[in-house]
């Protein structure tokens, strides 16, 4: 078995839809929920009935197809969803009522007009902060991956979630146990699907969604000032990362942490470095970045 890790902005988007459809048993979620309900309200009725879908006990599983060992766009998962989804599982995965049966008599239309639909939801839920949970869930893989290197992957199975067991030959979740065989199994974290974990069964892999660490602070403010005489100097997005580094931090943590991409992240850090106000230094496959002590100084208004 090969034990792998990757990001599906499919599978978080249909994880996010259950938690708008139940928003009151998330409360972890609530500023981002505040957010983006006017944004799905604002789509319209939904021919689809997606949200009826996603909400069933089990999710379909033709609306979250075993993702692949590289991390895609949710433009290519949508490509590719039409093509691996059975048209006997998508009917039986219709509900037996007379408001779905439009939908049983034309499967091919329905799994086109159920992938806009998906497409536009992401649009208005997941893309504006997909940059701060890009940063979580990308977090999340560099730490099991250190682990995995610490520690080898049975202990990442082991620590992964209280319904998760693995014994070499088995994983189990929920008392399910599943045979892996020669397949691979691909963790697929998630900053939703708190306090669930979800199996999917291929015959050339699996995939286990299981909840992000670091999740339940993804909405939290940061706690940095970004109106002060600092961030008049430097920037307020460099303000900020200054508060954040005075504690090691990698870049994926920080991004999530500040909302914006790896990439200007790593701009920033590169600015910060050149003006002696952080400091940089690798830990295995990771970089990690410091604020020096000039930094630190000027992070708390020390420096006179």
């Amino acid at each position: 078995m090969a034990l792998r890790f990757t990001v599906s902005p499919l599978w978080e988007t249909i994880a996010a839809l259950r938690v708008l459809a139940d928003p009151g048993c998330y409360p972890v979620h609530r500023r981002w929920i505040a957010e983006v309900e006017p944004r799905l309200a604002a789509l319209g009725p939904d021919p689809t009935l997606l949200t009826t879908l996603v909400t069933r006990p089990v999710i379909p599983e033709f609306l979250i197809p075993t993702p692949g060992v590289r991390t895609i766009g949710i433009e290519d998962e949508l490509k590719f969803l039409p093509r691996v989804a059975k048209p006997a599982r998508v009917a039986a995965a219709l509900p037996d009522q007379s408001r779905f049966r439009p939908l049983a008599e034309d499967l091919k239309g329905t799994l086109t007009t159920i992938c806009e639909r998906i497409g536009l939801v992401h649009e208005a839920i997941i893309a504006p902060v997909w940059p701060r949970l890009e940063g979580v869930l990308q977090g999340d893989v560099e730490r099991r991956g250190r682990r995995m290197v610490e520690a080898g992957g049975q202990a990442v199975l082991a620590e992964l979630h209280p319904d998760v067991a693995y014994d070499d030959q088995n994983v189990t979740v929920r008392r399910q146990r599943t045979a892996i065989g020669q397949r691979d199994l691909v963790l697929v974290p998630s900053a939703f699907t708190w306090p669930d974990v979800y199996l999917r069964d291929s015959p050339v892999r699996l995939a286990l969604c299981y909840p992000a660490h670091g999740f339940g602070s993804l909405w939290e403010p940061s706690a940095a000032p970004t109106g002060n005489a600092l961030a008049r100097l430097v920037g307020a997005t460099r303000a900020r990362l200054l508060h954040e580094i005075e504690r090691p931090s990698t870049v994926s943590e920080l991004a999530g942490r500040l909302g914006v991409t790896v990439g200007a992240v790593s701009q920033h850090l590169g600015v910060l470095r050149a003006a002696g106000l952080a400091v940089s230094r690798r830990e295995g496959r990771e970089v990690v970045s410091l604020s020096t002590d000039l930094g630190q100084a000027l992070a708390r208004g020390e420096v006179r």
